[in-house]
């Protein structure tokens, strides 16, 4: 590619995403008896029993072809997907699904090495449980040698999330590097999985990127820190020049070190989580491309995760034109607070 017809290369995970409801399961809480504020809560399931699924859906997902796939179906910048599938029919699908939605997948391959990564995530009726058990599988197997120079050439900017291999680390950096040198900007959307399993990796990724976007249990667990505004300033301080952070129905914090907006949620019934972070993280991308303000793209972000909160399942209720984006922003109250961001 002599020229850069990519607005947003999207490199990291891609799966297919095994929704079953059950609900012949329990939870229970516990206190951190050295942080008695901290209470985490666990679902569970009696040892050696067989559960009743109430429904099942098999749908595509994984947070680098989400972004990659709810972009592409807005139609409003060109996308691709960075990476690697099994050859199978898992993988068929999500490539199906990522061909629907306009993805470029010149530079995503098939393996039979190993099968494709797949998510089982166990909804179930208490308190909005969304538990995953995911299995990374081909994803892993990227490495620098995949990564071709004359592709990224093409690519104006990069998204990444997370794979956890050394060799899929170093195919992230990569790519990150070359779209770097040639003048792009990078979004970091690191999952819970690099920053537990490979901390210092991701730590290394952020400070080569320019906008990073996690959630709060993230953000806490990349900065090795307990609170949240001590956290944007530590995560500030490792190189992005935007921090945004979600914390679920309680909204999301995007600071650039000098200014704060803090944001609640666009009221929608929920029927589903899954993807919303994904989502989210969409619409500020958008946003960020777009050159607007952070007050703007919280709306973006919020938005594009109502859509997504709304419909069970990844990317089923992202709209396919972004005037609707638009219009829903236009004609729904979100509240929004602006405050300056002392860094010190």
């Amino acid at each position: 590619m002599s020229q850069k017809t990519i607005d947003l290369a999207c490199v990291g995970s891609s799966c297919v995403d095994v929704i079953m409801s059950v609900t012949d399961v329990f939870r229970f809480e516990m206190i951190d008896a050295h942080a008695p504020d901290v209470v985490k809560k666990y679902t569970a399931i009696e040892y050696s029993s067989k559960l009743n699924v109430s429904s099942v859906k098999f749908v595509p997902g994984g947070s680098a072809s989400n972004v990659a796939a709810n972009l592409g179906n807005l139609r409003a910048v060109k996308t691709a997907y960075i990476g690697k599938l099994g050859d199978d029919a898992m993988g068929k699908l999500a490539l199906d699904d990522l061909a629907n939605a306009n993805v470029n997948l010149d530079s995503c391959s098939l393996t039979k090495d190993d099968a494709t990564a797949v998510s089982v995530i166990l909804i179930t009726p208490l308190g909005k449980d969304r538990s995953i058990l995911a299995y990374k599988g081909a994803n892993n197997l990227l490495k620098p040698a995949d990564i071709k120079e004359d592709f990224m050439a093409g690519c104006k900017n990069l998204q990444w999330t997370s794979l956890t291999s050394p060799s899929s680390i170093e195919a992230i950096e990569k790519c990150i590097d070359l779209v770097k040198r040639n003048g792009g900007n990078v979004y970091a959307c690191p999952s819970i999985s690099i920053i537990k399993n490979a901390h210092d990796a991701a730590v290394n990724l952020v400070k080569k990127s320019d906008f990073l976007a996690l959630n709060k249990e993230e953000l806490l667990e990349l900065t090795w820190n307990s609170n949240l505004m001590s956290a944007l300033r530590d995560a500030l301080a490792m190189g992005p020049k935007v921090v945004a952070c979600t914390d679920g129905g309680n909204g999301s914090l995007v600071t650039d070190g000098n200014t704060l907006v803090s944001a609640g949620v666009y009221p929608v019934e929920v029927a589903d989580t899954t993807g919303a972070g994904d989502a989210f993280a969409s619409g500020l991308i958008l946003a960020h491309m777009s050159g607007l303000p952070l007050e703007q793209m919280v709306r973006y972000g919020a938005a594009m995760a109502a859509f997504e909160c709304s419909v069970t399942g990844v990317r089923d209720g992202i709209p396919h034109d972004v005037s609707v984006l638009k219009d829903y922003i236009a004609s729904h109250t979100l509240k929004v607070e602006v405050s300056s961001f002392k860094q010190s």
